[in-house]
């Protein structure tokens, strides 16, 4: 079915990308740039994926259709420890700069 034979061609692609967004996400310094990019590219490609299924109800049945989604809510959930992360370390940095400038006051 060529349907089909589309459908896993384009889930390979969004397997492809979650694979890029990991390993922009495991890096030391996070290119948040980039990432927004590859989420941008990935969204119009499961923009794509979503039609298709509308169309053919069935795909939603496929094995790797349920694989592609386990693996989105792992790519979602290392985004948001990421996310918390930097949020922590934004507050840190923040709170050692307010102690800077209490010191700065007694010189």
């Amino acid at each position: 079915m060529h349907l089909e034979d589309d459908f896993q061609a384009k889930l390979s692609q969004l397997s492809d990308l979650d694979q890029l967004i990991t390993e922009q996400l495991s890096l030391s310094d996070i290119n948040a740039e980039e990432i927004t990019q590859l989420v941008d590219k990935r969204e119009q490609l499961l923009l794509g994926i979503l039609s298709m299924i509308d169309e053919a109800p069935k795909l939603a049945q496929l094995e790797s259709w349920r694989a592609a989604v386990y693996q989105t809510q792992k790519v979602l959930g290392l985004m948001q420890e990421q996310t918390r992360s930097i949020g922590q370390s934004l507050h840190k940095y923040r709170h050692g700069n307010k102690s800077v400038q209490q010191y700065k006051k007694f010189l």
